[in-house]
C-alpha cells in the first residue's frame, strides 16, 4: 500500500499515529504538496492520498469514510491576503498548491462577491495563500485578510471541506480501519502533534495548538457531504471539473 500526504500542519492528525508507527502498518508513506498528491493519485502512482476535495471530481474515486479537512467557521491557513478594498480588487494572484483552493476562490468571486477579475501570476491586487505559508504569512502583515472558509461559510450557511482521503480503488478493510484510528489518535492528542510540527517548524507551539484545535475539524459530517455537494455544483458551473460526482465510499 503507498499512500501519499500532504506535509501541512493541518494534516498532521489524520496520519502522524501511522506515520511514526504508534499505530503499527505497513504503509510505504510519501510527503508532497497538495497539487503534487492529485496529480499521483491520477496517474494511479499511489493507492491512497490526502488530496485536495476538488480532485474527487476528476476521476471514478473512492472516499475514505468519515474523514476530511475542514473548518466550521475560520481556517487562517486559506486566505486572501488584499493589498487594495475588495471591490476595487482587479487582478488575483493564486496559489498553484491547492486546486480546491483555488476553485473556491473563483466561485466566491464569481458567485458571492460578484466581481469579475484577471488571475494572473504577477503582482496583483490580492493574492491566495494557503497552508502554513498562510499561517506565517498572517503574524507578519498588515494586509487585509479574507480568510475563505469564513467567507464560504457566510455565502452558503455550511463548514467547507478541503481535503479528503482519496483511493484509486476499492482496498482492505484493515487499511480503511487503520485510517479511522490514526484520525481518532489524532484529533485526541494535538498536544503532541503541535510540538511535534513546531520542533521542525519555526512556529509557535500555543498559535500551533491553537489552530489545529480551534480552526479545523476532522469528521465528515452530512453538513460536510452537502458542502461537498454545493461545492462541486458551482465548480461545474464555472467549467472547473468535468462532472458533478456522487460520493462513494470505501466502506460501501
Amino acid at each position: 500500500m503507498k499512500v501519499v500526504l500532504v506535509d501541512f500542519l493541518n494534516a498532521y492528525p489524520l496520519y502522524y499515529a501511522l506515520v511514526n508507527k504508534i499505530i503499527d502498518n505497513d504503509i510505504e508513506f510519501i510527503k508532497k504538496m497538495p497539487s503534487v498528491c492529485a496529480r499521483l493519485l491520477f496517474e494511479k502512482q499511489v493507492d491512497v492520498g490526502i488530496a485536495p476535495s476538488i480532485e474527487y471530481a476528476k476521476s471514478d474515486y473512492y472516499l475514505v469514510p468519515n474523514v476530511c479537512i475542514s473548518s466550521d467557521y475560520k481556517v487562517k491557513s486559506v486566505a486572501l491576503f488584499l493589498k487594495k478594498p475588495l471591490n476595487k480588487v482587479k487582478t488575483v494572484k493564486l496559489d498553484k498548491n491547492s486546486n480546491t483552493s483555488v476553485a473556491l476562490t473563483k466561485i466566491l468571486f464569481a458567485y458571492k462577491y460578484k466581481l469579475e477579475v484577471d488571475y494572473i501570476q504577477d503582482r496583483a491586487d490580492c493574492e491566495l495563500v494557503i497552508g502554513d505559508n498562510a499561517l506565517y504569512r498572517i503574524e507578519h502583515t498588515d494586509e487585509e485578510i479574507i480568510d475563505l472558509a469564513y467567507e464560504w461559510k457566510e455565502f452558503s450557511g455550511y463548514p467547507f471541506v478541503f481535503a479528503l482521503w482519496i483511493a484509486n480503488d476499492k482496498i482492505p478493510a484493515k487499511y480503511i480501519d487503520l485510517f479511522l484510528k490514526a484520525k481518532e489518535w489524532g484529533v485526541n492528542n494535538l498536544d503532541t502533534i503541535a510540538e511535534a510540527f513546531c520542533d521542525t517548524h519555526n512556529y509557535d507551539y500555543e498559535k500551533a495548538y491553537d489552530y489545529l484545535k480551534n480552526n479545523l475539524s476532522y469528521d465528515l459530517t452530512e453538513n460536510k457531504k452537502k458542502s461537498l455537494e454545493l461545492f462541486f455544483d458551482y465548480a461545474y458551473k464555472l467549467n472547473l471539473i468535468p462532472q458533478k460526482p456522487k460520493l462513494r465510499f470505501l466502506d460501501e
